[in-house]
């Protein structure tokens, strides 16, 4: 068994491939494997792995047909053998000390979970560190779950992205946790990252940024987003349906309802490129119960009120979010939507 499994799901990165794969190998901590999982990628990507594996035995190769981001990340999963796992975007680089600053800090602070800071990359000039972060050991036991959503999560200071993170695999695999398809969830790594707190007593944070985030016009996160509501609204009911499972729902009641409302829901109406999608998507989950139950807990007063003694946001802010909630559960998607900034309609 290796420390680290180090999954970089390939797919049509021919360009960036070969950086990735060199700022990997450079890490300063040695006992890792790479897993390179292709995905179906129709460039010349496999001859580059190819060339790199033939280097290095400390990479493996997966091929595949192509399931997107989630179905490669998860195939890597599926054969990791390292105590810890962590994903790597092939379009990405990272920092040589990556690996050894993160497993260093999970060691001595016992902690279940790394977060790390990252630069975007715009135009080939690397940027300063994105996330407002310190470097700091948090038990989750004695701040609680609920506190961290409001103080964390919500403002986005630690991120969410797989890739800024260092996770157990032990957690990983005995809470049987995977990426959900992408054709079915947006922002996966939102998802999969807020499930795996659900099994967090303690995580460390480290301001340093260690990946190099390249934007480019081509990528995943840089294309029209098709059913984006659809996605985000059942990221939202999938995230709800986990906590409950995890006998969390008590613990998180108030902060389930607005962080769907806020953060998923509402990103998901004002980005879909279709306002037809929109409304169907509001139809059609509009009946889901768990749907239900979140719109309802939002138009009581404690869900909110906390919201706003903890992130600032205004009685407007309050006031909105409750007419929405109460305009959606009649059926009245058109006069739901147009509270939403962006979107705006006769009601």
């Amino acid at each position: 068994m290796c420390r680290v499994s180090v999954i970089v799901p390939v797919y049509q990165v021919e360009a960036y491939l070969a950086r990735c794969l060199d700022s990997l190998l450079a890490q300063t901590f040695e006992d890792f494997e790479l897993i390179l999982v292709n995905d179906g990628t129709r460039d010349g990507c496999p001859e580059i792995m190819n060339a790199y594996a033939a280097k290095d035995a400390r990479i493996r190769i997966l091929h595949k047909e192509n399931g997107g981001l989630s179905s490669a990340r998860n195939a890597g999963l599926d054969v990791a053998q390292g105590e810890y796992v962590a994903f790597v975007d092939s379009d990405d680089y990272v920092a040589p000390a990556l690996l050894e600053d993160t497993v260093r800090a999970a060691e001595q602070s016992g902690a279940d979970l790394v977060l790390f800071n990252y630069r975007l990359v715009v135009d080939g000039v690397e940027q300063g560190p994105y996330l407002p972060m310190d470097d700091e050991v948090i038990s989750l036991d004695q701040m609680g779950l609920a506190r961290y959503f409001y103080r964390y999560w919500m403002p986005y200071r630690h991120g969410q992205e797989a890739w800024c993170r260092l996770y157990r695999r032990d957690i990983i695999e005995k809470n049987g946790l995977r990426f959900a398809p992408n054709r079915e969830i947006f922002a996966e790594d939102t998802l999969f990252s807020a499930m795996y707190l659900m099994h967090v007593r303690k995580l460390a944070a480290l301001s340093t940024p260690y990946v190099y985030y390249v934007q480019r016009g081509d990528s995943l996160m840089a294309m029209r987003k098709p059913r984006l509501a659809h996605r985000l609204m059942m990221l939202s009911i999938r995230l709800s349906e986990y906590v409950r499972t995890c006998g969390r729902e008590r613990e998180l009641a108030d902060v389930l309802p607005v962080l769907c409302y806020d953060k998923l829901i509402c990103k998901g109406i004002r980005l879909d490129p279709s306002l037809e999608d929109v409304y169907d998507a509001m139809r059609e989950l509009g009946q889901n119960d768990t749907m239900r139950s979140l719109l309802r807990a939002l138009m009581g007063f404690r869900p909110l009120a906390l919201y706003t003694l903890r992130t600032g946001k205004g009685i407007r802010t309050q006031m909105r979010a409750r007419l929405f909630a109460r305009r959606w559960l009649r059926g009245d998607v058109r006069g739901a939507v147009s509270l939403v900034q962006g979107r705006e309609e006769q009601a």
